[in-house]
């Protein structure tokens, strides 16, 4: 019983010795840090909670499947992420109910290769679901912005692999507007996946997308958005206008315009001095006469 004790006392005493060195070596480390990078080690724990605090309290889940999920938007956030004019829109929930019809108008790109090669974005499947929340959100006596994400399992591997797309939508007396954030973005899972991990969304300011990655068939009430106030990089390939006149551009565009389908205006890319050799060239070779010479020549001395 004796030798029994012994050995109890000793593996206690061993236990409090590892304790010992464990907060001896921790107060080392912390003794050998500067003042600031004490600071850092409080702080940071401290950010990313208000950060988490401060991502969920600008959207709130509101509805939800297995392959969808509907959050609000607080007006703050909508309004400083979303492009400048369309943050100024006054919004309307009366006109949602055309959002499925709306969905079901849009295709993507599938193939990088192909620029033809388009599927429709939104399954069928998921069609009637929207429709019952369009439905519900009509009668909301407070009109808000909704985003809505929604998956798609990869054939080959369902578990961990998705096609990912999530758009906001904004309403207004007249219409509707998409803002795409992601579409069919390709994202893998070590494990299998859960309804906390493919709903994860990370809000970034809307920005235009410069490639064709959406095609729109109703030729009537939809366009691709185009920033009026922009001369160059105007054109939002990820966002759609539904029957909102203030935003449709004229003519409407149905997808972002080849390469060679958007060529700049010849008489924007010209300087005033090309244009006066131009013009000078022209004289000598007696293409146009003397008094047509000057006279251009004077109208582009008025614009230099």
């Amino acid at each position: 019983m004796g030798s029994a004790l012994h050995s109890s006392f000793d593996a206690n005493n061993n236990a409090n010795t590892k304790r010992t060195n464990r907060v001896t070596v921790f107060n080392v480390f912390i003794n050998s840090l500067t003042a600031s990078a004490k600071i850092s080690i409080v702080l940071i724990p401290i950010f990313f909670i208000l950060g988490c605090s401060s991502f969920t309290s600008k959207i709130k889940l509101i509805d939800s499947s297995a392959s969808l999920a509907f959050f609000e938007v607080e007006e703050e956030e909508w309004r400083n992420i979303f492009p400048e004019e369309i943050s100024k829109l006054k919004i309307n929930t009366k006109n949602f109910e055309a959002l499925p019809t709306v969905l079901k108008s849009i295709q993507y790109k599938r193939g990088v290769l192909a620029y033809e090669d388009w599927e429709t974005l939104v399954p069928d499947s998921l069609l009637p679901e929207i429709q019952k929340f369009a439905e519900r959100v009509v009668t909301n006596p407070e009109p808000r912005v909704y985003l809505c994400i929604f998956k798609l399992d990869d054939i080959l591997s369902p578990n961990v692999k998705i096609l990912k797309t999530s758009f906001y939508v904004l309403g207004t007396e007249e219409g509707l507007v998409l803002l795409f954030h992601e579409i069919n973005t390709n994202i893998s899972f070590q494990t299998q996946y859960s309804f906390e991990d493919w709903v994860i969304f990370h809000p970034t300011k809307i920005k235009p997308i410069y490639r064709p990655e959406l095609w729109l068939r109703d030729k009537q009430h939809t366009s691709i958005y185009k920033n009026r106030n922009l001369s160059k990089n105007a054109i939002y390939g990820n966002v759609v206008v539904f029957n909102v006149p203030a935003l449709m551009p004229n003519p409407p565009l149905f997808r972002y315009p080849k390469e060679e389908e958007n060529p700049p205006p010849t008489d924007q890319w010209k300087s005033v001095p090309e244009k006066l050799k131009t013009l000078e060239e022209m004289r000598k070779n007696r293409l146009i006469t003397d008094e047509e010479y000057e006279r251009k020549k004077t109208e582009l001395l008025k614009e230099f």
